[in-house]
Formats: structure tokens, sequence, C-alpha cells
């Protein structure tokens, strides 16, 4: 679903396909409306790994998924993610790589990585190797791919072995590293790569964080604050203050937590602080509904509840130049004319509309409340939710 599909769908229920009546950035500026109530009803939870920071509770909002699409509030963070020392350490070494003859590449400097993969998740970039192609020569073989250790660095807590490795590869003459392949064993070593450009992208980059480590289960999920600088240490506090690569955060006066981006804050007594920048917590943050040309986030059984807030918001925006009416008659008592009835039939419209759209709201609503109070638990569960 696309936004230009939803204009079409509103065009026809406002039956104003002929686009006589409302201007495009009209109708989009009543769905960008209708996708904000939406979302404040059904927002578009997402997730992030943060790797944690020596002795530091307080961390700032996660870079979510997409900047055009920035975070809301966070919904719940689960710490520690894996068990500590689990992890496998990225690649210390770069395969090799040398042109070869064939097609498929362009000619220039091309950059290669590799990173380990586990069933836990996906180690941190490893070294780098460069390589020139040239006309005629515009393949690339890769020998001695690293193979991973049988052992992670603490070993014996659970089975966590090397199951593949990522290869990662830049456009050429770029920087910008992209997914290339997937080696689903740890044994082989070479690869040839005739991959062009254009296909990388939309293709991940490598990760910033190691989530190579086993999974805590059960997850544990922690009490938070949000917009919380208040109760850390000065560290976090002073200008640049230690809150890692996400985000600095320092002091500029402007608002009552001297903060310059928002933060938040987890529960964990002194003795629970991250030693180390080894452990990682998972984020899950809300954020608003993607529609726009590229695409969107919107469950399609969700489309018509869209397209009936713009509908109602387009009657609304209507019923302005509505209200320039008159009645009027002429002196001699023949002729009258009164068309002051449309405002207010286009207004009962409008409501009816709108009552339309806060009924599906409201039934979404009630759709996450019981699904949310019937998920089945195990261990010890808190008394109360703890995002009531």
């Amino acid at each position: 679903m696309l936004l230009s599909d939803v204009e079409t769908m509103v065009r026809q229920d406002l039956f104003d396909t002929g686009a006589t009546r409302w201007q495009t950035s009209d109708i989009d500026r009543a769905i960008d409306k209708a996708v904000d109530r939406y979302s404040a009803y059904y927002p578009n939870v997402a997730f992030t790994d943060m790797q944690m920071q020596p002795y530091q509770r307080t961390y700032p909002y996660p870079t979510p998924w997409n900047a055009s699409y920035p975070v809301m509030w966070i919904e719940k963070v689960l710490y520690p993610l894996q068990v500590y020392g689990s992890g496998y350490a990225a690649p210390t070494s770069a395969p090799s790589a040398a042109k070869t003859a064939g097609a498929g590449l362009s000619s220039g400097v091309y950059q290669y990585l590799c990173t380990y993969l586990t069933q836990g998740g996906e180690t941190t970039a490893g070294a780098t190797v460069s390589v020139t192609t040239t006309t005629g020569n515009d393949q690339v073989r890769l020998t001695t791919i690293p193979i991973g250790p049988s052992q992670p660095l603490q070993p014996g807590i659970a089975t966590n072995n090397i199951i593949g490795r990522n290869i990662y590869r830049t456009k050429v003459g770029a920087s910008v590293f992209f997914l290339l392949t997937a080696i689903q064993d740890n044994t082989s070593t070479t690869y040839t790569d005739a991959t062009a450009d254009s296909s990388l992208t939309g293709q991940p980059s490598p990760p910033t964080v190691n989530s190579s480590g086993v999974m805590i289960w059960q997850p544990q999920e922690r009490a938070f604050s949000e917009y919380s600088n208040l109760y850390d240490s000065n560290t976090a506090l002073a200008a640049g203050g230690n809150m890692g690569a996400m985000g600095a955060v320092g002091r500029t006066g402007a608002d009552p937590t001297n903060l310059t981006s928002p933060s938040f804050t987890i529960n964990m007594s002194p003795t629970e602080l991250p030693k180390d920048n080894t452990l990682i917590m998972r984020v899950f943050y809300a954020n608003k509904q993607q529609l726009d040309s590229s695409g969107s986030t919107i469950p399609e059984i969700h489309r018509d509840i869209i397209v009936l807030g713009a509908v109602a918001y387009c009657m609304e925006a209507y019923q302005v130049p509505t209200n320039d009416n008159f009645d009027f008659q002429d002196g001699g008592l023949r002729d009258r004319i009164d068309d002051t009835q449309i405002p207010k039939n286009w207004l009962a419209m409008t409501q009816v509309r709108m009552k339309q759209f806060e009924d599906r709201l409201t039934e979404i609503k009630q759709q996450r409340d019981f699904a949310s109070s019937s998920r089945a638990n195990w261990g010890d569960i808190p008394y109360r939710y703890t995002r009531l």
C-alpha cells in the first residue's frame, strides 16, 4: 500500500475522482492527520539493540529505523539481552581479494569485510580488504575467508556455534558497506563476486552491536523513566557526557533536564550496572506509522481506518468554503434563492464520517487491550502491567 493508493481511495469515497473539489495537497494533508490520529492508537513498534556503556544507566533515545519517523516513546527495555561473555569477537583478519577475468562489477576500487553468524545473532564488522578491478577483469575472487573459532569467549554456557558468515561489500569507489552474501557454513573459504552495484541497493549494512551471544531466557524486562537524566552520575550530565555512539547529550540549560536530546534511565541497582561495553540491551520504541511513496507499515486490514479519517478531515476542511452561502430575495418577492442548508447538511455528514473514524479507532484499541491482557506468561510476573 502506497500513498498514491490511499489518495485514490479517498477521492473515490468523496466522489471526486476528477480532482475538481480537492487538490492533491489537501488530500495528503488529510491523510497525514488521519495517520497521526491512528498512530496514537496503533503506533508502529520497532526495536533496536543498543550497546551498554560502563557503569551507566542513562541512554539517549535509539536511532529510529527511518529518520523521517522519529521515536515517540520507549515501549520496553530488555537487559541484559545475552549472557555475559558468550559472544564471539569480530573476525581479526580480512579475506584475500584479487580481480579475475569476467563481467559483473564496474571498474574501480571495492572493499570487503566479514562477520560471524551464530544462533543468537551476528558479530560486528571484521577487518577490511580492498581490490581494484579493471576492464575485462570485473570479478573478484575472495579466498582465505575467515573461519570462526569453535568456542566463544566463555564456553560451556549453552550451545552457541558459528553457523555461517556474512560478506559485506561497498559499491565501486564508495565507503558504505552492504550485505553481499551469506555463507551458510563455517568451513568454506572462497567466493567469487560478480554482483552488480545495483543489486546492493537496500541491503543492510554491518551491525554496530555484537549480538552473537546466548540469549537470556526468560527475557528480563526493566523498569525505566523517559526524559530522565536526573539520577545518574555527574559524568553523564557533563558536556558531551558518556552517552556512547548513539548520540551526544550534554548541558545546554535550555530545558529542566539540561539535555540536547531525549534520554531514558533504566532502573538498575549499582551492582547491576554494566562493567564494560560487551553487554547489550534491546529497546522497543514506538513511532508514527509510515505511509508515503516508498511503502507503508500500516496493516492492510486497517486501510479503511486511514481512508475514513482522511475523508472526514477533507469534509471538515471543505466546511469552511461552504459556509459562504446566502439567502437572497428580490424586492418584488418573486424570486428567492436559499442555499443555506448546504453547510448544515455538509456538517452533518462530516460528523457521521468522523464518528465512524473514532469508532474504528476505539475498536482497534479494544483489540489491542484484549490481546495484551491474554498473553501467556512464565515465571515471576508483576502484579500490575508496567505501562498501565
